[in-house]
């Protein structure tokens, strides 16, 4: 067991429009080829999953200390990285929050705050933990604005903003089970597991094929 530590596109419209003058034109096009090839030769990297999970702990929003991490970041994931908690007053790179709402437990997406867009996802599973093997892709498929409650031993799926360090779109997909929920003021700890490659759902350890 592992503990882990605590751009845009550019219109086709606009590199085709005759308006542009023709330097311009062939400057916006050689500055949008180096930052298509540079994220591209990114992308097409694959990077092994994780052979164990790892494990985290997430304090209440609303009444855990300030200086504790109530969030927890996946994007942080991709790549040779590792997805970590996250305090909220110092970033807002995070993809779901823990919060007490009305005494019960739960995981808030992104799309909860009003002045976040809904671009992470919350599934709770009916499988075991180590039984899940792919997560869905698809957005419908995931609580993007609602709190999705917590229950101890259940296993959830999470589906993470687009990575904003890339100009073209990227997520990662995660698996966590919740071992215990407690404390005062409360906190759930976790165990989870990655897939560190741009919009691949396999959550399986890499020695597992």
């Amino acid at each position: 067991m592992t503990v882990a530590p605590g751009a845009d596109k550019v219109a086709p419209s606009t590199m085709a429009n005759p308006r542009f003058r023709s330097g311009h034109s062939k400057a916006l096009l050689l500055f949008t080829l180096a930052v298509l090839s540079g994220c591209g030769s990114d992308l097409d990297l694959t990077y092994p999953r994780p052979s164990e999970p790892f494990e985290a702990t997430v304090y209440d929003l609303l009444a855990g200390p300030i200086e504790r991490p109530s969030a927890f970041d996946v994007v942080s994931g991709r790549g040779r990285g590792v997805p970590r908690t996250a305090r909220v007053d110092q970033s807002d790179g995070w993809d779901v929050i823990f919060a007490v709402l009305d005494g019960d437990p739960v995981w808030l997406p992104r799309g909860f705050f009003e002045s976040l867009e809904p671009t992470t996802g919350i599934l709770a599973l009916d499988l075991d933990f180590d039984a899940v093997r792919r997560l869905p892709s698809d957005r419908e498929s995931y609580e993007a604005e609602d709190p999705v409650p917590l229950t101890v031993g259940r296993a959830y799926g999470i589906r993470s903003r687009p990575d904003p360090s890339l100009a073209l779109p990227c997520r990662i997909y995660a698996k966590l089970v919740i071992d215990s929920i407690g404390g005062d003021p409360r906190y759930v700890h976790f165990r989870y597991l990655w897939n560190p490659n741009c919009d691949d759902t396999n959550v399986t350890p890499e020695e597992e094929q």
